[in-house]
């Protein structure tokens, strides 16, 4: 892979964050922005929505995939905004929560002030992610980098997969 070079943000999202607000506003002027993920619809969307994205297919399940992933953001030059999504009823989405945060670590101190957002709907799996936040939370401050966890009601219908009447 070659380098990207860009003076804007570096901007990583995971395709589940499409179906949010964040995920659909107009990014910073300059922004590289990835969307990675497995959803097709939403990967297409991702094209529609975000023009100039780059979209990435990955499985944030799998190690290989997260590596592959963090590769490709590393050859950018590093990442300044890290934003997921996921569901806080599965243990496995918040798992993966969890391995992605520490898998882009070293792509997050790419400059002071990166940042991470989390918007996770509520559930019994977010204690597990609250416990990884609140023991990961002094090693992040250290290297200036900013966590927000936001929870959100479960959603019955994702917005990026429903069909308009």
């Amino acid at each position: 892979m070659h380098a990207i070079a860009t003076d804007g943000p570096i901007i990583l999202m995971n395709d589940a964050a499409l179906d949010l607000p964040v995920g659909r506003q107009p990014m910073p002027d300059g922004a590289l922005v990835f969307v990675a993920g497995r959803a097709p619809v939403r990967m297409a969307l991702a094209e529609l929505t975000l023009p100039g994205v780059r979209r990435v297919w990955t499985d944030f399940a799998q190690s290989a995939s997260l590596a592959a992933l963090h590769r490709r953001i590393q050859d950018a030059g590093g990442l300044d905004r890290l934003i997921l999504a996921a569901d806080g009823r599965q243990s496995e989405a918040m798992f993966s929560v969890m391995c992605t945060v520490l898998t882009f670590l070293p792509a997050l101190r790419r400059r002071p002030g990166a940042r991470v957002s989390l918007w996770v709907e509520t559930g019994p799996a977010v204690a597990a992610l609250r416990l990884f936040l609140g023991r990961i939370g002094p090693r992040l401050a250290s290297d200036r980098i900013a966590v927000e966890l936001n929870l959100r009601a479960p959603q019955l219908v994702r917005p990026a997969l429903a069909t308009r009447a």
